[in-house]
């Protein structure tokens, strides 16, 4: 009897069927690990080298509040002066933006609000301070305006009170909002 040819054995053919069957493994293995190493090494790869280090601007940004009618402009000091409008106006040259606040009630000592900073949304800050002063019993509604470029909104405004508390002695607090959606009216 002749020996069975050694390509038709059953033995041969699950060993050249085995080989493949690892090596296949062993590539999807690889393509496996090497995927999830690779993310995660661009995730590193971001966050140390390409980081901005804007962190803590970002968690500032986040944390503030946000500017609406009704709302009181700094609450910290008495008595609460509130926005009435937010109003921006548009034309072809310049975009005018308006914010009209008025005390919920008459104090019985001076009250002075300035607004130090407007940033617009391209980043720029408008710093002309526009400032009012109630003496005692006064209610009397202020506006302030701002010249912004065509095409720029409110994003943050930066303002500070000050009251008298004796007559020798006042008390300040500076606080900074977002300044939320402003509908534009064209003129």
């Amino acid at each position: 009897m002749a020996p069975p040819d050694s390509d038709s054995s059953p033995g041969a053919a699950s060993g050249a069927d085995g080989t493949y069957e690892k090596w296949l493994v062993r590539i999807l293995l690889t393509l496996a690990f090497g995927l999830a190493f690779g993310i995660e090494g661009m995730t590193l790869f971001r966050s140390f080298v390409l980081d901005t280090g804007d962190e803590a601007s970002v968690e500032t940004q986040e944390k503030r509040p946000m500017l609406q009618e009704g709302e009181a402009l700094v609450p910290a000091t008495a008595p609460d002066v509130r926005v009435r409008r937010l109003r921006l106006r548009a034309s072809d040259e310049t975009w005018t933006f308006t914010l009209i606040a008025r005390p919920d009630t008459a104090s019985d000592r001076d009250y002075t609000l300035t607004f130090d900073r407007l940033i617009s949304t391209n980043g720029t800050a408008d710093t002309t301070a526009p400032t009012h002063t109630w003496v005692a019993g006064d209610t009397v509604a202020f506006a302030a305006s701002w010249s912004l470029p065509p095409g720029q909104r409110p994003d943050a405004l930066t303002m500070t009170a000050i009251t008298s508390v004796s007559p020798d002695s006042t008390a300040s607090a500076t606080r900074t909002v977002d300044v939320g959606h402003v509908p534009v009216r064209m003129q």
